[in-house]
């Protein structure tokens, strides 16, 4: 009974979390005529020093169902996705997620100092003029995902031999040495 109890409020407490991280995505919808577009990161939170992509998902804008759709093929060679922090920019290359992944396009970048990005993507989608101008979720810094933290002093003294170690090894001193002894009385008493 203990058991079947233990494996229910596992799966209860899976299910609660692929729940909550469905919906804490920090993604940004804007419509361009017909167009969703979808722009975020592709790993959340975003961390210096740790490749990342910038997300644009794209998908017909929400129909009278309240579905939205995703077109079978966008050309999107003529959107042009730019990156700015503190007053530098960078034009990123729009790729495919991957093959099987219709309407899931990604910007590599690696991401080198922490704060609010600006993500700008323009041009068109077929006939659509696309401006779109997003801040994704903020990069942080590693601190954010490092444990234990190297600046505290037990990962400080993690190579340095603790008390009880040297009681420890102490103790081992002193056995060897009593079983030297206890083999020398015997030696000498035989």
């Amino acid at each position: 009974m203990i058991f079947k109890k233990t494996v229910a409020s596992c799966l209860l407490a899976v299910i609660l979390a692929a729940v909550c991280l469905g919906t804490a995505s920090a993604h940004t919808t804007v419509t361009a005529g017909p167009y969703d577009i979808e722009i975020g990161w592709v790993n959340e939170p975003p961390v210096i020093g740790q490749m990342n992509a910038i997300v644009v998902n794209i998908s017909t804008a929400s129909t009278t169902s309240g579905e939205a759709s995703t077109p079978s093929s966008v050309d999107t060679s003529n959107l042009v996705v730019t990156v700015s922090y503190g007053g530098q920019s960078k034009i990123l290359t729009l790729q495919p997620l991957g093959e099987d992944t219709t309407g899931q396009y990604v910007a590599p970048i690696l991401p080198t100092i922490p704060g609010k990005y600006t993500v700008d993507v323009t041009g068109k989608l077929a006939d659509t003029d696309v401006k779109v101008k997003v801040q994704p979720e903020e990069v942080q810094g590693t601190d954010s995902v490092q444990f234990p933290n190297p600046g505290t002093p037990q990962a400080q003294s993690s190579g340095n031999l603790g008390l009880a170690s040297w009681l420890g090894i102490a103790g081992l001193v002193f056995g060897l040495a009593g079983l030297v002894v206890a083999l020398l009385a015997l030696r000498k008493s035989g």
